[in-house]
């Protein structure tokens, strides 16, 4: 059946498939397309801007992913986990007279927020959404990092700069989507290669630069074989030089990207998926960034989850959810953003190891509740259900969070980087819109020495701005030893741009009908179709590369 998304007015399709879903979710079928629906929940999460403000209970100076203008209280993480408050003090009563909304919005205002959310990090205080960490600096969504500085949705890394959505690799920079190299830079799209630069698609490969679709390859430059001391001559023409030569050469390696063979998916070990990004996973339709998932549609990034529609970062063990956001351990959940270990939560925020709540925020350890107050399991079933009647005659139900009740600005949020708007747009929305901070845009006085031999070890005490954006960043002295350990030349633009530049290398998140360039074969792609890749279908990728 087609629709009309109620917010950019473009026409989607809802299947029978998804028809048959939507009834075993007890939800009326989505009113948005997919991408205005993802960016709806997206708005609810803010990764990488971290702001210094101060614990509304201890009153000392914290770290937080809430700015200090923000209208409401944020305690740092020992503190909120204690006992020295309680959640259900800020309890209500339902009001049948008002809207549900409009009633989470002023308990969303008033109970106190956590400042990050990290488990377990060792050393690692200036990440969010991580777990396990050690002596890692600006990680977001990745876990299990020893030594590792600036990554996205990474896990598993070690001694490594500039990476996302990668993991089990080391020594490395400067890395997407790739899986167990050691000593690489500037690969993407690659797994199990060593020592090897301006590589893609490439698996198992050693000493190999500008490359692409080798397998157990070494010694090639261009995709040409050479003998070991012709590669270690070219190796050393080619990556010994400066930011400006670093920079011509990684243009043309986007360059020679444009005319290479690409699969109509990246896809391992896969059954019955649509997509991009898809590893050890069956029947995910419509699904990006999954990994052993099974059951999965209109999902972006989940790990070890099943039976999930219309979500959004799905973390290990989610099962039946609709509707939702940054979870964790989450089962038949509804409507809600950061649950972590918890059944049966519907409508709330911040809901840890509880069962059965409705419309609660920052709920720990409890059963039972409704807008943070306490039923019993009778009680609790009778106004639930007197709850979703009430929110089906306002036309509440079944609907996202609204604007107004996300935490953050929209160009706060990483929904600014799935679907970039205007602040016209944004306000338009409904969202609102962060003005930037002039403090944090001075003018670079220092001039960087092109080559990274001759940069002093004083350059930690300057200030840097970015050549795209112009916000300031520093060099700390770990990564000005990563850089001279490398011969890296120091970057030019923030840790954000960069990591921007690397996702403009990942293709939008969009599926496109198109016919394999080899066979005809019908096949779903992410490329669109004025690409210049040949694109082929699994089989004749295969045949063509392995």
């Amino acid at each position: 059946m087609q629709k009309i998304c109620k917010l950019c007015n473009h026409q989607f399709e809802i299947t029978s498939e998804e028809k048959e879903l939507y009834k075993k979710f007890d939800v009326p079928e989505d009113e948005f397309c997919f991408k205005c629906a993802q960016t709806q929940r997206l708005a609810y999460r803010n990764e990488r801007n971290l702001y210094s403000r101060k614990c509304d209970f201890s009153g000392e100076q914290i770290l937080s992913v809430y700015s200090a203008d923000k209208p409401f209280k944020v305690y740092k993480s020992d503190i909120w986990y204690s006992d020295k408050w309680d959640p259900m003090e800020y309890g209500r009563d339902f009001d049948f007279s008002r809207p549900f909304f409009d009633q989470f919005y002023d308990l969303h205002l008033e109970v106190p927020r956590l400042a990050l959310l990290n488990v377990n990090n060792e050393n690692s205080e200036y990440c969010n959404f991580t777990g396990g960490n050690k002596n890692c600096y600006l990680v977001f969504g990745g876990d299990y990092n020893t030594d590792v500085m600036y990554g996205t949705l990474c896990m598993q890394n070690k001694d490594s700069l500039d990476l996302d959505y990668s993991n089990k690799n080391e020594l490395s920079y400067f890395l997407n989507d790739s899986i167990g190299c050691y000593g690489c830079i500037y690969t993407f799209d690659s797994k199990n290669c060593n020592n090897c630069a301006f590589i893609s698609d490439c698996t198992a490969c050693n000493d190999c630069i500008l490359c692409t679709n080798l397998v157990n390859k070494s010694y090639c430059i261009f995709n040409e074989q050479h003998t070991k001391e012709e590669y270690l001559k070219m190796k050393d023409e080619i990556l010994n030089g400066g930011f400006s030569k670093l920079n011509k050469i990684f243009l043309e390696f986007k360059k020679f990207l444009g005319h290479r063979i690409v699969k109509n998916q990246h896809s391992l070990s896969c059954e019955n998926c649509e997509g991009d990004y898809l590893k050890n996973s069956k029947n995910c339709i419509n699904c990006f960034d999954i990994s052993d998932s099974q059951d999965l549609r209109n999902i972006i990034f989940a790990s070890k989850s099943k039976d999930c529609l219309n979500c959004s970062l799905l973390g290990d063990n989610s099962e039946l959810c609709y509707g939702m956001v940054s979870t964790i351990g989450a089962y038949n959940c509804k409507f809600c953003q950061f649950v972590l270990d918890s059944s049966n939560s519907e409508y709330g925020k911040f809901i840890l190891n509880c069962e059965n709540t409705f419309g609660c925020f920052g709920l720990r350890r409890k059963k039972n509740c409704i807008l943070n107050k306490q039923y019993s399991e009778e009680g609790y079933k009778e106004i639930r259900g007197k709850i979703v009647e009430h929110m089906k005659k306002t036309g509440e139900w079944g609907k996202f969070f609204p604007p107004k009740i996300s935490d953050f600005a929209y160009n706060e949020s990483i929904a600014n980087e799935f679907t970039p708007l205007t602040k016209e747009e944004v306000l338009k929305q409904g969202y609102t819109w962060k003005e930037k901070d002039r403090k944090d845009y001075k003018k670079q006085d220092y001039l960087v020495p092109d080559l990274i031999k001759d940069v002093p070890e004083s350059i930690t005490n300057e200030i840097l701005a970015c050549s795209d954006c112009g916000k300031n960043f520093k060099i700390l002295q770990k990564e000005l030893e990563f850089y001279k350990k490398f011969n890296l030349p120091i970057p030019q633009m923030c840790p954000d741009c960069r990591h921007k530049e690397r996702m403009e290398m990942r293709n939008p998140r969009i599926l496109y009908d198109r016919k394999c360039m080899e066979c005809g074969a019908p096949i779903k792609t992410t490329y669109t179709p004025e690409r210049t890749e040949k694109v082929f279908c699994e089989k004749c990728y295969l045949k063509e590369v392995y």
